[in-house]
């Protein structure tokens, strides 16, 4: 029945486990690497991927066009840097509503219709080219939330030091 593996008692006990399923040692350490494997792609992806879905991706523009908006209200941009982080703004929001709106191929079949080996490679290649697509417009989408907290966290800084020489101006204002 089921092995004792005594060199790794962890092991032993997952290996134990797979042999419940009426599995030999050798398939049993194939099949538990491959479970090591696959849970370890999978913290690599979520680690490497921080956005994966239309969704986050949506979030991540909402944030940059609030940021955006914030800036315009505190006057945060320089002479000729509006114009560049709107076209930006745009330029990735257009981008992101256009990986949003895509249309997944296994909604394309008829309803009943059962899928071949060749769809389930089309879904999986339509998959990787959208987190592809995610992955471009999130890391854009940052470098501009980065650039936008840069502006503002300048005009901060100007307003600040305007306040100051104010101050030292006229030292009978509290």
């Amino acid at each position: 029945m089921a092995q004792v593996y005594e060199s790794e008692p962890r092991l032993g006990t997952s290996l134990s486990l797979l042999n419940l399923f009426g599995l030999g040692s050798t398939t049993a350490r194939i099949f538990g690497g491959l479970i090591a494997v696959l849970i370890v792609t999978v913290f690599i992806i979520h680690f490497r991927y921080p956005c994966r879905s239309p969704s986050s991706l949506t979030q991540s523009v909402g944030q940059a066009t609030t940021l955006f908006e914030e800036c315009l209200a505190t006057h945060a941009f320089h002479v000729g840097e509006y114009d560049d982080f709107k076209r930006i703004l745009h330029q990735i929001t257009a981008r992101a509503s256009e990986i949003a709106s895509r249309t997944h191929p296994n909604e394309l079949n008829a309803p009943g219709q059962s899928s071949s080996l060749h769809d389930y490679f089309k879904q999986t290649s339509f998959l990787w080219e959208r987190l592809k697509d995610i992955v471009k417009c999130h890391r854009d989408a940052r470098l501009l939330l980065r650039n936008l907290e840069v502006c503002l966290m300048r005009a901060s800084q100007s307003h600040a030091q305007y306040q100051l020489l104010q101050r030292t101006a006229d030292p009978t204002s509290p």
